[in-house]
């Protein structure tokens, strides 16, 4: 029995131990797992992260290895360590690098020699490149269109206030003091016709001026009966000589010739003056009372001719310089809405505002019904077009004024093929609808009559043709064709049509006008990258290839900005995922390529050298 009992209890003491062991195994074995499980995740990662890489040197490690397997290729061990420090790459396009001289593969050109790590040579004008793979390219939705010709409008938004013109104004005051006897006009805001009289002032000056007057009128009568030839013509002059000199004193207080022709006539004296209006208009202000006294020059009465009224529009000091004297203007106010008010720029003034930095634009404006009132706030449209926009002969076709407006500024003709993008122009412009030219892909200014490799780069020239001026309805398509033609309404000019008649688009009952209108090289506001210090567009220079340009653009028409300077016709810009472009150039500098060695994200917009 006491056997039995100490077996049991070496038994208890010895269970534990193996159920220890084996947890502990099975954790190691979990944990085992779990790792495994991690590990092929992070490496899983890590290849799909770094593909692009990795296919990069595959491709290079197998195209070393192929040409080690040419015959006749110097074995590696035959290459001087000289030799080993240069690489051979394509000027046009340098993202295409070799480690023996040949050509390029896209354009045919010789490698250029350069010492490895070197930083590329970009063309002028490009501040850096930046090669994206494919899959980015669709992950980012990167779009790409050519630069091209669109009609651009500036439109200029804006407020004033409306005012009778100066010129349809006028102030009547007294001529003589007196006192007012009678007010035939009693009441501000009575419309008065030219010539009605207005009020009657009594007035003993007056009484005086015209009795001097007639005296001297019958002087000049009683002289003109004397028998004696000398003393006749003595009188005579002398009488002539006091009438001219009363006369013309009340014609200096402000009588008109029909007043005085009428007091010579009816040889009367009137002790009351009579104030008749000048023009025709409303009575805006009324500042006498019947019975009050007035002195010489005391204001009675300010007549306006309210028919056509000024509208003082002022306009930003950022857009004052698309504005022009004569364009049309809409004017639209609160109280008539849906109701357009069309006018004409009058004036701008010469002078700035410096607390609103606004100039002041003089529209004159219809307003034959009166519904515009003097002091109304009004909203107005000017809209400028950014280009050239001239009025051609209606009663010419289009094809003659083409021709005729189309001799302006060709000169002789350039030299083909042409080197700079001016003479590339206007040869372009000499052609007739529909004649073949030709052009390099790569040089926009690089313009022939006949097939052949261009001068620059040595790529043979494509084929174009150019494109008919004729114009269809509606708003203008972008197009490779610097002018057009065809009927507009003047507050519409971006809207041809190739029919005449009356505006079909704003319903403001103008006759339409024969225009010859310049489309602007533009570029969408999409594709505009602003550094802060200047602005940036990519242009695709081969199949994921993009160079930042640095480009002088003109202020934003709509969704779009004119070009001034850094792009030419056909060049292919990124117009959507540009940001992208950018972004990876300054997140991941071995992408792309500067033209100074200066990081990419610093305003100087460069990068590192990359392949």
């Amino acid at each position: 029995m006491t056997q039995f009992v100490k077996e049991a209890a070496m038994s208890e003491d010895r269970s534990p131990k193996p159920s220890l062991v084996r947890r502990v195994l099975f954790f190691l074995k979990f944990l085992e797992i779990r790792l495994r499980f991690i590990f092929i995740l992070a490496v899983t990662a890590l290849v799909v992260g770094y593909w692009d890489h990795i296919q990069n040197y595959y491709e290079r490690w197998q195209r070393t290895h192929q040409m080690q397997q040419m015959p006749g290729h110097e074995g590696h061990k035959d290459v001087t360590a000289a030799e080993q420090a240069y690489e051979y790459y394509c000027g046009m396009h340098p993202f295409v690098v070799r480690d023996r001289p040949g050509k390029c593969p896209i354009c045919g050109m010789d490698l250029v020699r350069r010492k490895k790590g070197e930083a590329v040579t970009l063309p002028e004008g490009t501040l850096a490149r930046v090669q994206v793979s494919p899959q980015r390219i669709m992950q980012g939705g990167i779009q790409v269109e050519p630069a091209l010709y669109r009609m651009l409008t500036h439109t200029v938004r804006s407020y004033g206030v409306a005012e009778p013109a100066e010129g349809r104004l006028a102030r009547i005051v007294a001529h003589f003091p007196g006192r007012v006897q009678e007010l035939v006009v009693n009441a501000v805001g009575l419309a008065v016709k030219k010539g009605d009289a207005l009020a009657r002032i009594y007035s003993p000056k007056y009484l005086a001026a015209s009795q001097e007057y007639i005296r001297a009128l019958s002087s000049q009568q009683k002289g003109a009966a004397i028998s004696d030839p000398d003393v006749a013509a003595l009188e005579k002059t002398r009488a002539e000589q006091l009438a001219a000199a009363a006369r013309k004193r009340l014609a200096l207080a402000g009588f008109t010739e029909g007043q005085l022709d009428a007091i010579a006539e009816s040889g009367t004296v009137s002790d009351t003056v009579t104030l008749y209006s000048p023009l025709s208009g409303t009575v805006v202000e009324k500042s006498i009372l019947l019975g009050e006294a007035v002195e010489e020059g005391t204001p009675i009465f300010t007549i306006a001719d309210l028919s056509s009224l000024w509208v003082q529009v002022k306009v930003l000091e950022a857009d004052i310089a698309a504005v022009k004297m004569g364009m049309p203007v809409e004017i639209t106010t609160v109280a008539w809405p849906g109701v357009i008010f069309y006018g004409n720029v009058d004036f701008i003034y010469p002078t700035l505002d410096t607390e609103n930095r606004t100039v002041k634009v003089r529209v004159t404006v219809a307003n034959p019904d009166g519904r515009l009132k003097p002091g109304m706030f009004a909203n107005a449209v000017i809209r400028a077009p950014v280009g050239e926009f001239v009025e051609a002969d209606s009663a010419e076709k289009p094809e003659q004024a083409k021709s005729t407006s189309g001799e302006h500024g060709q000169g002789t003709p350039p030299s083909l093929p042409t080197t700079t993008q001016e003479d590339a122009d206007k040869y372009v412009e000499s052609l007739p609808s529909g004649a073949a030219y030709y052009q390099c892909s790569m040089h926009a200014n690089v313009v022939a009559d006949k097939p052949g490799d261009c001068p620059l780069c040595g790529m043979k020239l494509d084929e174009k043709r150019k494109e008919s001026t004729h114009v269809v309805e509606g708003p203008q398509a972008p197009s490779m064709e610097r002018w057009a033609e065809g009927y507009a309404c003047p507050m519409h000019p971006d809207e041809l049509s190739g029919t005449p008649g009356i505006c079909r688009t704003c319903n403001c009952g103008m006759t339409m006008k024969y225009w010859r209108v310049e489309r602007v090289l533009s570029v969408p506001e999409t594709a505009v990258i602003d550094t802060g210090e200047r602005k940036v567009v990519y242009v695709e220079t081969a199949a994921g290839v993009y160079d930042a340009r640095a480009v002088t653009l003109g202020a934003r028409a709509g969704s779009y900005y004119p070009v001034i300077d850094g792009l030419t016709a056909g060049q292919r810009i990124v117009t959507q995922g540009s940001f992208l472009i950018d972004a990876e150039a300054r997140l991941n500098p071995a992408t792309a390529t500067s033209a100074g060695g200066e990081a990419v994200g610093k305003p100087s917009h460069a990068g590192h050298e990359g392949v």
